[in-house]
């Protein structure tokens, strides 16, 4: 901590890594071998599972590398990567790595990756890609000439038809390892570029202040193509050379006790979820009875990539209790693709000495510093709520091709702006809220999360699929709250009680009316490949006329 008082927090300097690239880092995991399923794990969206160890990994990518090279791709240039099989997409991954190409995942999911290739390929210059067995590729994209000469053809195929090329790539640290896209819905999503340095600092700093290494066990469910999957989880345990697991999404929004299940099967000690996860498992502890997990081995849980709610942390931590989870295991935190995922966390006991209203995230990671400052870019003094803004060994250099997003993202001594509101108090860092989840109502600022809390604590809210936004509801008119909710019952009406219940309990808490209820099928709530809420989607599709107000008052 730096400036007692003031809102200048630093992590220390960034910890050595032992490795000069990631490349090396794969390579020290088989080197150093090790026993107890070390290497990567694969559940499938059928629930069956595959064991990859690190020198399968390792040859695997060789073989692909040598494909690519054959394809006459050269070192620096980008390869589109896109498979919806995790085997392949990590294949194709560490053989761009190995080969000095600069690959750039993206989403094959049913629901963002449809249309997102298209968008990609054209709008980052019709590169190379690669993609999965069996990919589906829209019509327009392969209608145009060029795609015959950029499609590279699937990872199965390149890994079967080459031998190893064993002569890697040996790149600088501060030359680009990935390129990683932003949630965006509509458009070209901006490519966040993250340097080798950026990873490895990043994995070895978190793994210092967390105590993992080559003995610790993992679990993620989040896709590989998204920062937190990749990097948070993938890269860093391939740098520490321990045991990881991946699951499907799917697999587990199906059933999300499916979570708990594989954490206890694999005896995993580290996991992570943005707080909508959690929302889920509580909403199952009808279920939990017979339930034969052992939890005890789970002492860090990485609760991220959303605000975090506190109440709904305790009530996490109390179920599972019986099941032997540390009441020490949850871990709120702070990161972002910018930030080369999450730089800040502690342990929720520690947080818990706050309010409700938000939980406290820690303080900065070894190689991270953080500032809060008001729109004139001052240090504020403790206590006071402004604009989050970071430095460091594991802050992106920039957005790919995006020079004026560049200008506009950094500040002009090189902080990078997060868009994220926060306060420090006490040298702990507490973010409260993106700048564009700010629901100005009066003189007085809330959080659409805020809102969407207090609504999903009702009986008949189906949970996470709740958007508080602010809406006009027509055109020159003031703008006015609005909640968009998805009832349980699986019907698009409720009645004029329930109606009157989400207004009282918005009032309740937080003092302010809600003049539209809109009831929305599940289906109709934009998120992003992790599950975040999309606000900004649904105030569109309102305003569209998308979606019929319910006046104040009156039945939804």
């Amino acid at each position: 901590m730096t400036g007692t008082g003031i809102s200048l927090l630093d992590g220390g300097p960034a910890p050595e890594t032992g490795v000069a690239h990631l490349g090396a880092a794969l390579v020290r995991a088989v080197a150093e071998g090790g026993a107890d399923g070390r290497g990567v794990t694969y559940i499938r969206a059928d629930g069956t599972e595959v064991h990859q160890s690190y020198a399968e990994l390792l040859d695997g990518a060789s073989r692909v590398l040598a494909g690519l090279r054959a394809a006459g791709a050269v070192a620096g240039e980008k390869i589109i990567l896109q498979s919806a099989d995790d085997a392949d997409l990590l294949a194709g991954f560490w053989g761009c790595v190995l080969g000095g190409f600069l690959p750039l995942p993206v989403s094959a999911d049913a629901v963002n990756g449809p249309g997102l290739l298209e968008r990609v390929w054209a709008g980052y210059g019709r590169p190379r890609v690669l993609t999965g067995t069996g990919q589906e590729i829209a019509p327009a994209v392969t209608a145009d000439s060029a795609w015959t000469a950029a499609h590279l053809g699937d990872v199965a195929g390149l890994r079967t038809a080459h031998a190893a090329d064993l002569a890697w790539h040996e790149p600088d640290a501060a030359d680009p390892a990935v390129l990683l896209l932003t949630s965006g819905s509509t458009g070209v999503p901006k490519a966040v570029s993250l340097t080798h340095r950026n990873i490895l600092t990043r994995s070895a700093a978190t793994s210092r202040v967390n105590k993992l290494d080559a003995d610790t066990r993992t679990f993620n469910w989040m896709p590989l193509d998204h920062i937190g999957g990749l990097i948070m989880f993938h890269a860093r345990d391939v740098f520490l050379g321990a045991a990881q697991v991946h699951a499907k999404i799917q697999w587990v929004l199906e059933d999300p006790l499916r979570w708990l299940d594989a954490v206890s099967a694999h005896r995993a000690d580290t996991t992570w979820a943005p707080n909508f996860a959690f929302v889920l498992v509580n909403d199952q502890a009808g279920r939990f009875e017979g339930r034969g997990w052992d939890l005890s081995p789970l002492r860090y849980i990485m609760n991220g990539g959303e605000a975090v709610r506190s109440g709904v942390v305790r009530r996490f931590l109390d179920l599972l209790a019986p099941y032997g989870l540390p009441a020490t295991a949850m871990f709120p935190g702070w990161g972002m693709s910018e930030t080369t995922a999450g730089v800040a966390d502690c342990q929720f006991t520690e947080a818990a000495a706050g309010d409700d209203r938000y939980v406290p995230v820690g303080r900065p990671q070894p190689g991270t510093r953080i500032r809060v400052v008001d729109e004139h870019g001052t240090l504020v003094p403790w206590g006071v709520t402004g604009r989050l803004q970071v430095t460091g060994s594991t802050i992106t250099s920039g957005y790919h091709d995006n020079p004026v997003q560049n200008r506009q993202s950094f500040t002009e001594d090189g902080w990078f702006k997060t868009g994220d509101l926060a306060y420090v108090e006490n040298g702990i860092l507490t973010v409260t809220g993106r700048t564009d989840d700010v629901i100005q109502l009066g003189e007085i600022a809330y959080h659409g999360h805020e809102i969407e809390a207090a609504v999903e604590e009702l009986d008949f809210i189906e949970p996470s699929y709740t958007v508080a936004s602010l809406v006009t509801a027509e055109p020159g008119g003031p703008e006015e709250l609005a909640v968009f909710f998805s009832p349980r019952a699986g019907t698009l009406t409720i009645t004029g009680e329930q109606g009157e219940r989400i207004r009282e309990r918005v009032r309740e808490r937080l003092g302010v009316d809600v003049p539209h209820l809109l009831p929305v099928d599940r289906s109709e709530i934009p998120k992003t490949g992790i599950g975040k809420l999309r606000r900004a989607q649904l105030r569109k599709s309102f305003e569209d006329g998308l979606a019929s107000a319910v006046p104040a008052g009156t039945a939804a």
